[in-house]
């Protein structure tokens, strides 16, 4: 029987590395933003849990959530989708 190979693995690895990327730009206008974590989560309307793990995979982000950061930090909200 020939050997296959897995598909999608390069597909994978770039989705990987999109949320890497949106992930890092989201965290660094939250820095930039010296908002503390209370407080943005509040504005947000979610919890600081919630807020973890939407950094931790940043495709779960809602358009809502996206928006209070970038009103916060004064970009366009483009700027934190990659």
């Amino acid at each position: 029987m020939p050997k296959t190979r897995e598909l999608g693995k390069e597909k994978k690895m770039d989705a990987q590395m999109r949320d890497d990327l949106m992930g890092g730009e989201v965290e660094k206008w939250i820095r930039v933003s010296r908002i503390p974590k209370p407080e943005l989560c509040r504005m947000m309307n979610i919890g600081v849990t919630t807020r973890n793990e939407r950094l931790r995979r940043p495709g779960e982000f809602r358009i809502q959530e996206l928006r209070v950061i970038a009103d916060i930090s004064g970009i366009d909200v483009s700027q934190l989708v990659m």
